[in-house]
């Protein structure tokens, strides 16, 4: 199959890098350089996938439209979505196959793919798997708390959704065909904004945050997102916020323990994080329903204070 990688950070470079070795053709499209020394030496793979070195890859700062895929992996930030879709919707006709999945963190990702190409041409993904950028060229899998998790917006599983399953799992990445992968979504969204923002808040690996004192504060936000997705209608794996919040204590955590987030190496880098596809996503549609989320509202203030006040130094590190 033909693959397209748009925004190949450490999570998309992982995912290509897989791919490509596994003899499909491959094209990242992320920032130069991180690009450069894929084009020059190949893409160093370490970590619990094993360690590779992928140089029947293709990596470039910049889109080609003259390259139709049969599938586009979008791996941006959240906030730059829309911009990417601006970018691809040109690759897509009425007529094609070429199909986008979203591998982002948060909510509301698949909805605006659709808006540029529909929805016959949008799956939605859930990731958590835990992926660091080592050097530029060279990706570490470091933990994963559950497989890859696909789905088609119709919660149907169609023959494309097995056949792109399939792949990912020859080329050696776990996954799974879903036929309610919204409920999955916002399964993720859950793990992410009890852990994600906290984790850049106290500067701590996700295995401390199951002190008492920190978990307290998990479990307020765990609320107030129930809260929202009962009024939401969102179906979720679990029925009272007591049982995720044991799931997340038992087995979660546990299984990324030594995990510090990508929202603290945002603030770190001094650059901007996804807390708005997060935690304000509960406090949004909170406001839409009447519904008081105090918890989530200041974790996001919070986060908008570091985003603000932090500068990178000269080696790219915050102070």
């Amino acid at each position: 199959m033909k693959f397209l990688v748009m925004g190949a950070g450490a999570l998309g470079s992982a995912f290509g890098g897989m791919l490509a070795r596994a003899g499909h053709d491959v094209t990242l499209i992320g920032r130069e350089r991180y690009m450069a020394p894929i084009r020059e030496h190949g893409l160093r793979l370490s970590g619990i996938w094993g360690s590779h070195i992928v140089k029947n890859i293709r990596a470039m700062s910049e889109l080609k439209t003259n390259n139709e895929p049969d599938v586009i992996l979008l791996t941006t930030k959240s906030f730059d979505t829309e911009t990417a879709m601006k970018a691809l919707q040109p690759l897509i006709s009425d007529e094609s196959d070429t199909v986008v999945i979203s591998l982002q963190n948060g909510i509301g990702n698949e909805e605006c793919i659709a808006r540029y190409v529909g929805e016959a041409h949008t799956m939605g993904g859930m990731v958590i798997t835990g992926f660091e950028l080592l050097h530029p060229g060279e990706v570490e899998v470091t933990v994963s708390a559950a497989t890859t998790k696909i789905g088609e917006l119709t919660n149907e599983i169609t023959p494309r959704l097995k056949k792109i399953v399939a792949v990912f799992n020859e080329a050696g990445i776990p996954a799974d065909a879903v036929d309610n992968i919204q409920s999955h979504i916002w399964a993720k969204a859950l793990y992410n904004a009890a852990l994600n923002p906290l984790s850049a808040i106290f500067r701590v690996s996700y295995g401390e945050l199951a002190h008492h004192q920190s978990f307290a504060i998990i479990e307020e936000v765990i609320h107030e997102a129930f809260n929202v997705a009962r009024a939401e209608n969102i179906r979720l794996f679990w029925n009272r916020a007591e049982e995720y919040l044991e799931y997340l204590r038992r087995e979660q955590i546990p299984l990324t323990e030594k995990h510090r987030s990508s929202m603290l190496r945002d603030i770190e880098r001094g650059k901007k994080t996804e807390i708005d596809f997060l935690n304000g996503v509960f406090v949004d549609l909170g406001k839409e329903h009447g519904i008081p989320t105090p918890v989530n509202e200041t974790i996001v203030r919070m986060i908008k204070f570091l985003e603000e006040r932090t500068e990178p130094d000269g080696d790219g590190t915050a102070p």
